[in-house]
C-alpha cells in the first residue's frame, strides 16, 4: 500500500511516498522524519542552534566551532565544488542576496556591493583540527542547497536498511527514489517547459536515482535588459551569465546537486560541453528560455 506524508523541513515542503504494510508505515515514517529533523537541527541555517548558525554567530569573534566527521565530509564536498567551479560556487555569497529585491531588481549601490564583497569568500573560512571559523563579523555561510540533497540521500539509506524497496523522497528542487513502484511503473517527476503554459510538463523517469535542479527560470533576474539566474558572483556581486537552471539525474541526489550547481555557474556553452562530458542525463534552460540536453522536451 502507498503511504504519503508531507512535512516542512529546511524551509521547504518535503514529501515521503513509499510502499509498506500498514503495520510498518508509521515506524518507517518516523525513521524518515527523525533523520530529516536531525540533519535540519544540525546543519540548517534556518535553525538558530545548528552548526552553521553557530559558525555564523561566532563570525569575527575568533571562536572556533567544532566539526565532527559528518560535518567535515560535507565541508570537503563544498570545497570540491568551490574548486571545480573555479571558485564561483561560494556559500558565503548568500549575503549578496540582500542587494536584490524579491523581483530580482538591484537595490544596492555599487559602493554597498563593494562593501559586502569584503565579507564574501569561501577561501576566508578557516578549517583547522579544532573546527571552523569565519574571521570577519557579518560573514555568513548557507549550505542548505547541499544539505537538502544530503538529507534525502541519508533518508534513502535509512529506508533501504529497513527493507524498503519502493520509495520517493522529494524536497524543493531535489528528489531521490528507491527502485520502481511495486507494479513496475516508473517514478516520474514533472518539469515545466519555460515556453509552454503552466500545465505543459516534461516527465522525467527517476528510478533508483537522485535528481537536483539548481536555478529557477521563473525567478530570473532582469539586469541590463538581459535574463540572468540568481547565482551571484563572489567576485563582483553581479549575476553570473550562465544557464537560468540546470537539472541533473545521478546515482545520488548529492551527486546530482554537485553537477547542477557547477554547470549553472559556467557560461552557457561551457556548461553544455561540461555536462555532455559528464555523461549524466541533464536539462538546462538558457537565458533565452531555450531547453538543452537529453532530458529536454522533444
Amino acid at each position: 500500500m502507498m503511504h504519503r506524508k508531507r512535512i516542512n523541513c529546511f524551509g521547504s515542503s518535503c514529501q515521503l511516498a513509499f510502499f509498506a504494510l500498514p503495520a510498518e508505515a508509521e515506524q518507517l515514517t518516523g525513521i524518515a522524519i527523525k533523520e530529516l529533523q536531525r540533519l535540519e537541527a544540525k546543519f540548517s541555517s534556518y535553525h538558530p542552534e545548528s552548526l552553521i548558525s553557530r559558525i555564523n554567530q561566532s563570525a569575527g569573534t575568533g571562536c572556533t566551532t567544532a566539526l565532527d566527521a559528518e560535518a567535515r565530509s560535507l565541508f570537503e564536498f563544498v570545497n570540491a565544488l568551490w574548486d571545480e567551479s573555479t571558485h564561483l560556487f561560494d556559500p558565503t555569497t548568500h549575503l549578496l542576496q540582500n542587494c536584490y529585491d524579491d523581483q530580482g531588481q538591484l537595490k544596492a549601490t555599487e559602493e554597498q556591493i563593494k562593501a559586502m564583497l569584503k565579507l564574501v569568500g569561501w577561501s576566508q573560512l578557516q578549517l583547522t583540527d579544532d573546527g571552523a571559523l569565519l574571521p570577519q563579523k557579518g560573514m555568513l555561510l548557507d549550505l542548505n542547497s547541499c544539505i537538502r540533497p544530503y538529507a534525502l540521500d541519508s533518508v534513502r539509506r535509512r529506508l533501504v536498511k529497513e527493507g524498503v524497496q519502493n520509495a520517493l523522497i522529494e524536497m524543493a528542487h531535489d528528489a531521490v527514489t528507491i527502485g520502481k513502484q511495486p507494479d513496475g511503473a516508473n517514478w516520474l517527476l514533472g518539469v515545466r517547459h519555460p515556453m509552454g503554459n503552466r500545465t505543459a510538463i516534461n516527465r522525467i523517469k527517476l528510478n533508483n536515482k537522485g535528481f537536483a535542479m539548481r536555478g529557477d527560470f521563473e525567478r530570473r533576474i532582469r539586469f541590463n535588459q538581459e535574463n540572468f539566474g540568481r547565482g551571484l558572483s563572489p567576485v563582483d556581486g553581479y549575476p553570473v551569465p550562465g544557464m537560468l537552471s540546470v537539472s541533473v539525474v545521478a546515482d545520488s541526489c548529492l551527486d546530482a546537486c554537485g553537477a547542477a550547481s557547477i554547470a549553472r555557474l559556467k557560461t552557457e556553452q561551457a556548461a553544455i560541453n561540461w555536462l555532455q562530458n559528464l555523461g549524466l542525463p541533464w536539462m538546462a534552460i538558457d537565458r533565452e528560455l531555450r531547453c538543452h540536453g537529453p532530458l529536454a522536451p522533444g
